[in-house]
């Protein structure tokens, strides 16, 4: 059973290579719509959303089935998570608010859970066209070359990404951590992008980031990417990162232990 679940993903009819060109497509769809300007409307009292995410996700739902058939969850149309069987979880656009903003950062993000377990991870940044793609059992690319994890710093010269959820009664304890983090990190980068800072953790350019609340198209293919280059996720308990943990924390194991104390 276990060498079924750790086949290629080839042997599934899909290379990776085939949904990196998804996200690049995707990644079109955004950027055009980037160049031009979009508008924007309020889908809740927080959270906007624009018709470069719903033309995004359209795409990536008709394509992604069509290469693997199985069930699927977006940002913009929802669902259920499962827990048995293969799933795509994709937001076809995280960084909406800088669409009509700054900075000029935003992401396709392509995950595939199996058995409610992150398995494929894909994530590409239209506007700097990098690309980043990680499966279970290989390493960590980007643009397609492998990449070379830096070694972590000391804590004391750690470089810490957070990201402010929607959900406001969240904020109070996240700036206590942030206060906790500040007198013991070397720098605090706030990239409202949560899949790009879950990737830069995974490339080593970011040493630790945490996020209070989790939605599944946020986290599942940086999670991939994460554990694929030897990091580790955990909730802010500490225990490993789950399909239904609601906070997250993404590093090396040093990293998590030095800093689990200021977020707990």
């Amino acid at each position: 059973m276990e060498n079924l679940k750790l086949k290629s993903f080839a042997q599934h009819g899909f290379p990776i290579e085939d949904i990196e060109q998804v996200a690049r497509s995707a990644g079109s769809i955004i950027r055009a719509h980037y160049t031009r300007g979009v508008g924007c409307e309020f889908k809740s009292r927080r959270q906007v959303v624009t018709i470069a995410d719903r033309e995004s996700e359209q795409f990536l739902k008709e394509t992604l089935l069509k290469l693997h058939p199985c069930h699927f969850y977006g940002e913009e149309s929802g669902g259920i998570i499962i827990e048995q069987g293969d799933q795509w979880v994709v937001d076809p656009l995280d960084g909406t608010e800088n669409m009509t903003g700054y900075p000029p950062l935003l992401a396709v993000s392509i995950g595939l859970l199996r058995n409610g377990k992150p398995v494929l991870g894909v994530i590409y940044d239209p506007i700097h066209d990098t690309l980043y793609s990680a499966q279970e059992e290989h390493q960590l690319k980007i643009n397609g070359e492998v990449t070379r994890v830096r070694s972590s710093p000391e804590p004391a010269n750690a470089v810490v990404g957070l990201d402010f959820s929607s959900e406001m009664h969240t904020r109070p304890e996240t700036l206590g951590q942030l206060s906790r983090i500040l007198q013991q990190a070397r720098a605090v980068k706030v990239l409202g992008v949560p899949v790009l800072s879950l990737a830069e953790v995974a490339a080593g350019r970011l040493d630790l980031f945490f996020r209070p609340s989790t939605k599944a198209a946020d986290m599942v293919a940086g999670v991939c990417m994460v554990r694929v280059s030897g990091g580790k996720v955990v909730d802010y308990e500490g225990m490993e990162w789950t399909i239904h943990s609601k906070g997250i924390i993404a590093g090396s194991s040093a990293m998590i232990e030095a800093y689990l104390p200021c977020l707990t």
